[in-house]
């Protein structure tokens, strides 16, 4: 039977339509639990990839051959570089480092169809690259001169045993003569920024960032 139906003084029938209003509005509302059950489940999974310290949640993967390291000069894995010497020589979006076993002799090498014979495996991908930026390798023509932060202090050009005159005499980065013994000094004290290992192409890849940066270019970091 609905209200309407049934025959009420006009003001009694009021107070009862009032009084069911009020306990309608008391009452909580049942949650609809079916929307949130399928963002709860796509998260759990996705957690179950691996999470890192600031929290956010990334796939990891791992990477058996580690001999060659890719160090990306950007947190960018398509640009490339016009070598400015020679605008058709261009330089990839990141540099290759590896690490020769003592001793090896390339001409009897065993395995002449693997690129990286002879390469050691990098334990320690991250302190490889740092090393490159630390000498300066991974600011060529200064295109991560806007990753430096402001009041950061370069160092003093030094000797780079990789540019002699033609005196033999040693000279600094610029070209300029610098007393002192060939090679005595290297190209360190670079600025480093923050690097982090992720997976490209089932190789290393160490680039600038923090732990999140792998997740937001949409590649695994590199499973330890």
């Amino acid at each position: 039977m609905n209200l309407p139906e049934v025959t009420y003084p006009q003001d009694t029938k009021e107070r009862v339509r009032n009084l069911l209003v009020q306990e309608a509005r008391r009452k909580p509302k049942r949650s609809r639990k079916w929307l949130a059950l399928p963002v709860v489940i796509a998260v759990a999974g996705t957690a179950l990839a691996g999470t890192t310290a600031a929290g956010v949640y990334t796939a990891l993967a791992p990477v058996n051959d580690k001999r060659d390291i890719r160090c990306y000069y950007r947190a960018d894995l398509a640009t490339t570089y016009p070598v400015k010497a020679d605008p058709k020589v261009i330089m990839p979006p990141y540099l290759s480092t590896g690490m020769m076993m003592a001793g090896f002799d390339a001409k009897n090498n065993p395995n002449p169809g693997d690129p990286n014979a002879g390469m050691e495996q990098i334990t320690d991908p991250i302190n490889q690259c740092g090393r490159l930026w630390h000498m300066g390798s991974m600011n060529p023509q200064g295109i991560t001169d806007d990753l430096i932060p402001a009041g950061f202090v370069r160092p003093t050009p030094t000797a780079d045993p990789g540019k002699s005159r033609e005196n033999g005499m040693p000279s600094n980065k610029y070209g300029n003569p610098l007393g002192g013994p060939a090679g005595s000094n290297k190209l360190i004290g670079h600025y480093v920024p923050q690097l982090t290992a992720c997976v490209v192409d089932n190789s290393v890849a160490v680039i600038p960032g923090g732990p999140e940066i792998c997740a937001h270019l949409g590649i695994p970091s590199l499973e330890k």
